[in-house]
């Protein structure tokens, strides 16, 4: 490249200068979208949402079925009369004093029971009575949709 070539690109720069740059908003735009997808994902991965597999149960039906709020504590009892509280196997000898203890953290909890189906109906009111004695004041039977049960 010789010396007027040089000059003939200077000139040309000169004259057609850009108005704008051109990356800036591009990288710090890519910084927040990853940072915001980050927490997207970190929220879903320790949502109270996520389904736990291993705990089936089979609930009854009901033609009326209400949801539950974010606080609520569950009580699950399986066919095979295993309890777990908040996904946590649990004893049933040590049901009074955790309801308790789990009450006291969180005055304001509602008790869930969701009872198999094929549970007999002595073990779902002795827990009912252990849970009013711990001092829930609002304890619910869950049960599925009628409509809702494939056949």
């Amino acid at each position: 490249m010789n010396r007027n070539d040089s000059e003939a690109v200077l000139s040309l720069h000169r004259t057609f200068r850009p108005h704008r740059r051109t990356g800036r908003g591009f990288l710090t735009g890519t910084v927040f979208l990853d940072a915001a997808l980050l927490f997207t994902a970190f929220v879903l991965a320790t949502s109270p949402f996520v389904q736990k597999p291993g705990i089936v149960l089979n609930l009854p039906e009901a033609s009326q079925v209400d949801g539950i709020r974010f606080n609520d504590m569950v009580l699950s009892i399986t066919r095979t009369g295993l309890f777990f509280f908040n996904d946590e196997l649990l004893n049933p000898a040590d049901l009074g004093p955790v309801l308790s203890t789990a009450l006291q953290k969180n005055p304001d909890a509602a008790l869930i029971l969701e009872a198999d189906r094929l549970t007999p109906q002595s073990t779902v009111i002795t827990i009912y009575d252990a849970a009013i004695l711990a001092g829930f004041h609002r304890v619910f039977i869950a049960t599925q949709n009628a409509e809702s049960v494939s056949p």
